[in-house]
């Protein structure tokens, strides 16, 4: 069966002929391969949004219609299912799914109501994908296309991209659905200060990255903000599509230059996009907050060497002035109603440092939920728990702590640091299982509060909540086949409580040598709560009850006894751990 992206008929060819050799709609007579590009290896065909009429060059695109087939000619494993559009100015966005399953490879013509290959029942791969323009002068080579595929995967700051798609003057970049995200432009926001540098500070070191790689992420005309989301809660900025990205010309240092200034320039309309909510002219940069405009004047005047002296100057400019908050927290663990062991471990602990005078509250807090049966999840959970912590204390952030400056509370302790911790606890999981010959597993969710601001990070389905105003959001991303059905639309958020696959994890501590750590960066305001917690504690709880739970308590530790006690009600079919943090 084919959707027609014209008309919208659904056609069925009673298995005659096959979706890729399928021609017309029979509704309407859409030509559905009409401009096949068989000369190129990228390239598109297949059910697309046909172009009638003259040449769109100018104006929104017309967004693929739910259902229908993005096809590649040359590969039919590479066939995605359009589940959702997201319309921008000049891109669209959609939800869509890998109809090869990745397991038994069988194809499918359409996609599964329940998200499942009808073959094996594994959850089909969702992916994102990003649909832009181009000029056929600004087409990249394949052997580009190949290196940037590459590059996407050596960065925090980029999604993972799966394919490039070129077809006549459109591309389609392909990524790894990152889970729960939101276009940045969308509404136009006007963010805190503190949330537009946290921002422009992580785009800033992908670009760095690309330059360094031997790429500028320069398109005709400036780089368009449209490429960037937002992935979970605060501002954990990704570049979602590498295909405007060019080699760095060899032997002409001035073009070189020039490219590097573009994406100078790019940063600093970003900067002026989240601090403002507006897009960047040359008689607006005024309307930017003090602190910023001497900063995009040098940078629109090309005054920068480069992109790293930009963030420098970020760095260095001062926090909004307010009184830090202080955190205090509450923590309970139970092995729950089906097993006597638990495997799940917790770690918190709180630390004033006095700067300059002033206090500055620091709290660390983390839950670890170990896998692998026997002993194997305990010993985990608790690795994984001595190994971060003891890098957190020892190692790096404290000792470091002889001033709160932005690079600190920004760059080097929540992402790289936490990240590195992570990563070390994976290593010491790797070399025990290979000891012992066994396969210790865990996932793990952790904050680290700084002043006014919380670094959480994830791996796996463990959970970090905010609460705040009377709205509970989840703030990581479960590392989950059947979370990615939710985020892209598939099923419901209450269907992965009953969902055959839902313990089915792809990212876990303990797997692998190479370990992907995500990181959210979330300014807090006084009352906000932070609610950490296991599987066991969500797979049993709804949302809405965790609300409910925490916000009638009359503290953060009564709030856990009062979650425990919930998820021991309806079952406790797993251990359960939490830990809520509350902001004063």
């Amino acid at each position: 069966m084919i959707t027609c992206p014209r008309c919208g008929f659904v056609n069925n060819y009673g298995g005659q002929p096959s979706p890729l050799e399928a021609r017309f709609c029979q509704n309407c007579g859409a030509n559905f391969v009409q401009d096949r590009l068989s000369t190129h290896e990228n390239s598109v065909s297949g059910p697309v949004q046909p172009v009638s009429g003259e040449k769109q060059s100018y104006g929104r695109l017309v967004p693929l219609r739910p259902g229908s087939i993005l096809y590649h000619p040359h590969d039919t494993q590479r066939c995605y299912g359009i589940i959702t559009a997201r319309e921008l100015d000049r891109s669209v966005y959609y939800d869509a799914m890998l109809l090869s399953c990745t397991l038994c490879h069988h194809q499918h013509t359409a996609i599964p109501n329940d998200g499942q290959c009808q073959q094996c029942q594994t959850p089909l791969e969702v992916v994102l994908v990003h649909e832009r323009r181009q000029s056929a002068e600004d087409r990249p080579a394949n052997k580009t296309l190949s290196r940037l595929l590459q590059l996407s995967a050596g960065h925090g700051g980029i999604l993972q991209h799966r394919d490039i798609i070129v077809y006549k003057e459109r591309v389609f970049t392909v990524t790894y659905h990152p889970g729960r995200w939101r276009v940045l432009v969308r509404g136009r926001q006007q963010r805190s200060l503190d949330e537009a540098l946290a921002g422009s500070i992580y785009v800033g070191q992908a670009l760095t990255y690309l330059h360094q790689q031997g790429f500028a992420y320069a398109e005709v005309g400036g780089a368009s903000i449209e490429s960037l989301v937002v992935v979970g809660q605060g501002m954990n900025v990704k570049l979602a599509d590498l295909s405007p990205a060019r080699p760095l010309p060899t032997g002409d240092p001035e073009a070189v230059r020039s490219l590097i200034n573009q994406d100078i320039a790019f940063l600093a309309n970003l900067l002026f996009f989240l601090a403002t909510g507006q897009s960047l002219l040359r008689s607006s940069i005024n309307s930017a907050p003090l602190p910023l405009r001497q900063l995009v004047e040098r940078a629109m005047r090309e005054q920068y060497e480069d992109v790293q002296n930009m963030i420098a100057d970020v760095e260095r400019l001062p926090f909004e002035t307010t009184r830090s908050l202080k955190p205090s927290h509450g923590q309970t663990t139970h092995p729950g109603q089906k097993y006597t062991v638990n495997e799940d471990a917790i770690t918190t602990f709180t630390y004033d440092k006095n700067q300059e005078g002033q206090s500055v509250p620091i709290g660390f807090y983390l839950v670890a939920d170990g896998m692998g049966g026997q002993d194997a999840g305990q010993v985990a959970s608790d690795t994984v728990s001595q190994v971060v912590t003891d890098w957190i204390i020892h190692t790096r952030v404290l000792p470091d702590l002889r001033k709160i400056t932005r690079q600190l509370m920004v760059r080097d302790v929540p992402g790289d640091l936490l990240t590195y911790a992570i990563q070390q606890a994976n290593r010491a999981l790797l070399e025990f299982a290979k000891a012992k010959q066994i396969k210790p597993g865990a996932t793990v969710t952790a904050a680290l509060i700084m002043g006014n601001l919380a670094t959480v990070v994830n791996v796996g389905d463990s959970r970090t909540y905010l609460l705040r105003a009377g709205r509970l959001e989840q703030i990581t991303v479960d590392h989950s086949l059947v979370a990615r059905l939710v985020d892209s639309g598939v099923i419901t958020p209450d269907e992965v409580r009953t969902h055959p696959k839902r313990n089915q994890i792809y990212r876990c501590l303990g797997s692998k040598p190479e370990l992907e750590v995500d990181v959210f960066t979330v300014p807090l305001q006084r009352g906000d709560r932070l609610v950490l917690c296991s599987d066991g504690l969500w797979e049993m709880v709804l949302d809405a009850e965790i609300r409910q739970i925490v916000e009638q308590s009359r503290t953060p530790q009564s709030a856990c006894d009062m979650l425990i006690e919930a998820a021991n009600q309806v079952g406790g079919e797993d251990n359960i751990s939490v830990i809520v943090v509350e902001l004063e």
